[in-house]
Formats: C-alpha cells, structure tokens, sequence
C-alpha cells in the first residue's frame, strides 16, 4: 500500500474516524452501571468501534463491558493490539469545541486526535485493507479497545484475566518509532483537615494532567495587600466572599516540561497572603516538578529523570485532599517515593491506591524484527529504540511496546487544550501499521 493509497484509504473513512472524536468518551460517574462501568460515553466509544469491527467481518467479543476485541487470522500464536478509547477531560479555554473535531491547516482538532484515537483508528484500517485484500495472517492478529486507560488500566487488566495473554502486544499510543520502556508510575493521595481562612480551594482537572487553572475563595474581609507573589492572579470581589484565580499550561503530567502548574502558583499566592504553613508546605514540595522539594530527586539512566505532579487539590468543608502523579526510573522505589513524600507533608496523611513499576524490553527482543522493518521500509530512517515517561497499556502486558503513531518530530498535544493530529502523521503511520501486520502475520513486504 503505498503513500497515495493510504491517503485514499484515510479518506473513504475520515468521516467514521471523526465520528469516533466526537464520542466525549471521558470517565463518568452519573452514568456509571453494570453494563456501562465507567459511564455512558466510555461505553459508547466501545460499541462504536465494536461495529465498526462488525462490519469488517472480525471475529468480536465483549469483556465485562470493559474491552471489546476483533480478531483476524488462525495459528496458535496470539499478537494483540491494545488501544484505548476513554480521553482525559477537555478543561477550558479551547479555540473550539474539543467533542467537535475539525480540519484545519493541514490537522484534525479534538480531544482524542493524538491520545489515542488516532492510533486506534490506523490500526483498525491497516487490518481492515489487509483482510479485503484477501491476506491469510498465519497468527491471530487481534485488536483490542479498552476503555479506562487513563484513569486505572483496570479494563485491560480484566480483559487479561479473560483473554490470557497474549505472544506479544503492541499499542499505537505515542510515536514512533519504537518505545521499549517506560517510567514506572504512581499515583499518591493526599489527605488531612484543614482550619485556616481559605473557604474552599479547586486546582487542577486530573492526576496526570498539569492542572491548568485553580481557584480558592476568601471570606469578603480578608484584605488582600502586596503584589501577590509577582504571579498573574484574577481577583473577583463578591458581597460575601473573594475569589483567587490563577491560569497555567495543561500538558501531560508525565512532561513537565510542556505546561505549567495553575495549582503550584496558586499555593505561592496562598502563601505570602495568609502566612499559613500549610501552604508554604505545600509550596516547598511541589515547587519543582522533578522533586527536589519532596527529597526524591533522581536521574537515572537509562531512563532519566522523576517527574512530580500535582494533579488535583481541592479544600472544602475543613477537609483537603490531593492527588499527585509521578513518573520514577529504576533504580527508585515506590516505598521511597511514599515514605519520602510522608516526611515532607508530615501534618497530612500521605497513601499511595495506585503504583505500575518501570517496564523494559530488550533490543535484540525477536518479535521487534517486524517493527523495526516496516518503519525503516516506509520512513528509510533507522528504528531506534527509546524510553517513554508515559504510561500505557504495555504495563499491563508485559511483553509490549509503544509504537506511534506520531513522528517522533511532532509536538506532544497529549493532555494539553487545542489537541490536534497532522493528517501527514496518519497517513504514514497507516502504512507503517499495514506493513507491521502483515509481517507480524506471517507476510512479506
């Protein structure tokens, strides 16, 4: 399939593809059954893809309403491709509707385009082409949709338990070419009373995301001097009470290199206004996205540096609460990292519901062969192998990489508001991903 015809095949199907976008497929409790367990939306975005494999003559299956798959070929041998399909909230201050994608200068717009259902889409197209073609996979290639990846992975987990492994996995879940590792990631939660004058504190949207605004109220006779902290602070003044507000960059919490942290300097406000330790605390730990404020501060090859977030903060009724992403190497501990982060809140409680270890394959990994050839076929460039800060489905199975389906020179829209995908970028990986298939089946280029 050369470039030509994956931009036709692209384009006989960009409507379904946008269509898929517009499914505001992001976690919801009000809707939460037994048949939808992460809410409607989620769900919607399973059956959708489920007939869309349906009508491709897949052989599909439903997992506890969790995952759903579509397989393609016979043999013992079972090669899995995991996407997922649950996006992270949109947050604001988008130039246009994030569940409404649209075309311009070259990129589709909308929550999803890159993170991922971009990936999941080429790669259901690549298995489509090739089983019209009348190709005969001598392996079962199976392509699997969950639907709580960005919050637990607790869906691909039970789909495992189900499915049993399988021989080897990829997900199309970043960019190219081929990722081999990945930072371990925890998730810590923050807990404890508060009796200061803040009334109520809301900063951030989500654990891995860089929270991009933040808010507190005040009672209406707190008096408010001083430059508030050289940082660009909103202030609206109400009959009873006083609201800060402050505005950052959303990004990936895994990168903090692309965003900025609404919470972080909305604490530095709170600080030198009240004076009161707690925020100075908090302040002091978070101030750095790498650490060095919380003691656990580490670069370690070949993986790099630990990267801190905080995610979510919220005070309300004398309670306050946070939740906290961070990304470590190995040769760190999520044990450290805990009891680490307990010493330095020591008048909180610090728990610690969620921790996936450091991943990583090796380079001369036989089933990496067929990757490697249908990127360098398709891009002449030599496949390197890299190490990712991201968390993706290859935690789940082991024996996986991430592969795309970005080039590796486009910006990281991840997470961040104005999401968007260069059709360029589809249109090659669309051929990356129907050389691997056919490799991975048994074929030749």
């Amino acid at each position: 399939m050369d470039q030509l015809t994956c931009s036709t095949v692209w384009k006989e199907h960009e409507e379904d593809f946008l269509n898929l976008l517009r499914i505001p497929s992001v976690y919801q409790p009000s809707t939460v059954t037994e048949n939808t367990p992460y809410g409607k939306p989620v769900h919607d975005a399973l059956m959708f893809m489920k007939e869309q494999m349906d009508r491709a003559g897949f052989e599909t299956e439903v997992y506890d309403n969790v995952c759903v798959s579509g397989t393609f070929g016979a043999g013992e041998e079972r090669i899995d491709i995991a996407s997922h399909l649950d996006v992270v909230e949109p947050g604001d201050h988008w130039d246009s509707d994030p569940f409404e994608p649209i075309i311009r200068d070259g990129r589709i717009i909308a929550r999803g385009s890159q993170d991922m259902k971009s990936g999941a889409w080429l790669t259901f197209l690549a298995l489509k082409r090739l089983k019209e073609e009348g190709f005969q996979p001598k392996r079962r290639l199976r392509l699997v949709y969950g639907s709580d990846e960005e919050r637990t992975m607790e869906d691909m987990r039970r789909y495992v338990e189900l499915a049993g492994m399988p021989e080897f996995a990829f997900t199309p879940d970043g960019s190219f070419p081929i990722t081999i590792g990945e930072k371990g990631a925890l998730m810590l939660e923050v807990e404890g009373d508060y009796r200061g004058v803040v009334e109520r504190l809301e900063g951030g949207v989500q654990c891995n995301v860089i929270s991009p605004h933040a808010s507190a109220v005040l009672p209406r006779s707190f008096e408010i001097q001083g430059e508030l902290s050289q940082i660009s602070t909103e202030i609206q003044e109400y009959e009873d009470h006083i609201v800060l507000s402050t505005e950052g960059i959303s990004a990936h919490a895994s990168r903090p290199e692309d965003g900025h942290n609404a919470t972080v300097d909305l604490l530095k406000v709170l600080r030198d206004l009240t004076g009161e330790v707690i925020f100075e605390e908090l302040f002091n730990v978070f101030e750095d996205p790498y650490g060095e404020g919380a003691g656990i501060a580490a670069e370690i090859p070949p993986m790099g540096k630990l990267s801190m977030n905080l995610g979510v903060l919220k005070i309300n009724d004398g309670t306050l609460y946070a939740q906290i992403d961070i990304r470590y190497p190995y040769g760190c501990t999520s044990e450290w990292i805990h009891s680490s982060l307990q010493s330095a809140l020591p008048s909180l409680r610090v728990t610690m519901p969620y921790d996936d270890p450091p991943t990583l394959l090796k380079e001369d990994d036989p089933f990496l062969i067929p990757l490697k050839q249908a990127y360098e076929a398709v891009t002449g460039k030599p496949c390197g192998m890299k190490i990712s800060g991201g968390v993706s489905y290859s935690k789940v199975f082991g024996h996986c990489v991430n592969f795309g389906d970005l080039k590796e020179e486009t910006p990281a829209l991840q997470h961040q508001r104005n999401e968007s995908v260069p059709l360029a970028d589809l249109y090659e990986a669309l051929k990356i991903y129907y050389n691997t298939l056919k490799l991975l089946g048994g074929g030749t280029l």
